[in-house]
């Protein structure tokens, strides 16, 4: 894996999970393009691969707020955890 910094991490992270966000409300609202249902998977798959780097992260990086706090709260994981 490329290496990136915490901060860039974080920076990656909340926008994921922004992109996340406004991505679930457009197809709940019945406003989505086809196209924003494969966005979404892709941006679920995105989320899971960064977590899995910010956990790898947090074991060396100090002061790192915790995952949750970076997404909003619960975060969103393929198996269906709302985020």
């Amino acid at each position: 894996m490329p290496d990136i910094s915490p901060q860039t991490l974080v920076v990656a992270i909340e926008a994921v999970a922004s992109e996340i966000r406004s991505l679930r409300a457009a197809l709940a609202e019945g406003h989505a393009a086809p196209e924003e249902y494969q966005l979404l998977e892709d941006r679920l798959r995105a989320a899971a691969d960064l977590e899995r780097a910010y956990a790898a992260a947090a074991k060396t990086a100090l002061n790192l707020p915790p995952y949750d706090a970076l997404t909003g709260g619960k975060h969103d994981m393929p198996d269906g955890d709302p985020l």
